[in-house]
């Protein structure tokens, strides 16, 4: 596990195909968490907003508007800080659809690419496959530990801060 690694997490305005990206964070190897609000101003397309999901994250538009950064900010940012990295994520399909809104939304292509973080735990805790059915039991073990650490979710860094908890959890059980 020598990897340069990076756990990231969007929020969204809402689980439809015409959602986008409402918040980003990502970590770096040492666990430190970068956060940002990413504004829709400026981006016809982005207009999709369900109340559903604001009551889930608690981003209201006025936050965004108040606080959020410009979309091409946000993706020079991400460019320098993840270039290079793997980047896991606990849902690629989503995160990947966001990711690839916000740089569609700057005209360009982040070159990114998600990778899923249940099976870099899977490499951590069965690494030869052997005793794959207990290490799955062993990785819910850990992502049930790291929840009771880390309660809080639905917002970008805390769900990032449950990954990292997750992934050192795995680590130090593998030692």
């Amino acid at each position: 596990m020598n990897e340069n690694i990076s756990f990231l997490d969007f929020e969204a305005s809402s689980l439809s195909k015409r959602s986008y990206p409402i918040e980003v964070a990502w970590s770096g190897q040492d666990g430190s968490i970068e956060s940002h609000l990413i504004s829709p101003a400026g981006i016809e397309a982005w207009t999709d907003w369900d109340p559903e999901a604001e009551k889930v994250h608690g981003i209201s538009r006025r936050e965004l508007a108040a606080a959020g950064l410009a979309p091409q900010a946000v993706c020079d940012r991400m460019i320098d800080q993840l270039t290079g990295k793997a980047i896991y994520t606990d849902a690629p399909r989503f995160d990947g659809a966001w990711l690839g809104a916000l740089f569609s939304a700057c005209g360009r292509n982040s070159g990114f690419e998600l990778r899923n973080f249940d099976d870099l735990l899977v490499q951590i805790i069965c690494p030869n496959q052997a005793g794959r059915t207990q290490g799955l039991v062993t990785i819910e073990i850990l992502k049930q530990e790291a929840r009771r650490q880390n309660p809080r979710r639905h917002r970008a860094s805390w769900d990032v801060e449950y990954l990292v908890k997750v992934w050192k959890l795995a680590l130090f059980h593998a030692r």
